[in-house]
C-alpha cells in the first residue's frame, strides 16, 4: 500500500529536479555568417612552355559561418564556388580569419586559405589563399590566386556584396541607412 503512494511521488520529485537540473540557459554568442555574391576576372596559368594563359569573368559566391564578433579577430570557414563563364567551376573549402570591423559590416579585412578542386579543363587540386577587404554597407574586394597539380596557377579578383554583413551582422551607417534586423549585443 505504502508502495503505491511513493511511486507517484517519487516521480514527480524527479520531474522537478529535472526540470530544475536541466534547464537551458539563453544563448549568449551570436555565430557571424557571410553571403557573397561578387564577380570579377580571373588568369589562369597552365604553365606550359608556350605560356598558355586563360583569361576569364568569374562569378563568386562564399557563404559559411565564423565565431562571435565580440571579440577582435573573428574566425570561421567558408563553402566557394567560383564559376569561370566559358569554363567550368572550382570548389573550395577556406579558413577565413577578419577583423571585428568586417564582421559587423564595416571596415575591415580579413584572409581566406584553404583548398580547391577543379573538374574542368585540366583538372586540378591545389591550395587557395585570398586577402578580403571590407567596407561599409557589406562592400567586399577579395584578391588573390590558387597553386595547383600540373603546376597550374590561378590569379582572380572580385568586387561584390556581402549581403549577411549587408544585413544582419551591420552594425555602421545607421544614421544614413537604419538595420531593424541587426545582431543585438555584438
Amino acid at each position: 500500500m505504502w508502495a503505491r503512494r511513493l511511486v507517484p511521488s517519487s516521480c514527480l520529485i524527479a520531474a522537478v529536479l529535472s526540470a530544475v537540473l536541466l534547464r537551458a540557459a539563453p544563448a549568449a554568442a551570436q555565430a557571424t555568417s557571410w553571403l557573397y555574391v561578387g564577380g570579377g576576372s580571373s588568369v589562369l596559368d597552365f604553365a606550359t612552355s608556350e605560356g598558355d594563359q586563360l583569361k576569364r569573368p568569374v562569378l563568386q559566391l562564399d557563404s559559411g559561418l565564423g565565431t562571435s564578433a565580440i571579440h577582435p579577430v573573428v574566425v570561421g570557414a567558408l563553402f566557394r564556388g567560383q564559376a569561370y563563364f566559358g569554363s567550368g567551376v572550382d570548389l573550395a573549402v577556406v579558413a577565413r580569419g577578419v577583423s571585428r570591423g568586417f564582421a559587423r559590416g564595416g571596415f575591415g579585412l580579413g584572409l581566406d586559405v584553404g583548398v580547391y578542386q577543379r573538374w574542368w579543363g585540366n583538372q586540378s587540386t591545389g591550395v587557395t589563399g585570398n586577402l578580403v577587404l571590407g567596407g561599409p554597407w557589406g562592400l567586399t574586394l577579395l584578391g588573390g590566386a590558387s597553386i595547383g597539380s600540373g603546376e597550374q596557377k590561378l590569379y582572380f579578383a572580385s568586387l561584390g556584396i556581402d549581403l549577411a554583413r549587408l544585413t544582419v551582422h551591420r552594425h555602421t551607417g545607421l544614421d544614413w541607412f537604419a538595420n531593424p534586423m541587426r545582431v543585438p549585443g555584438e
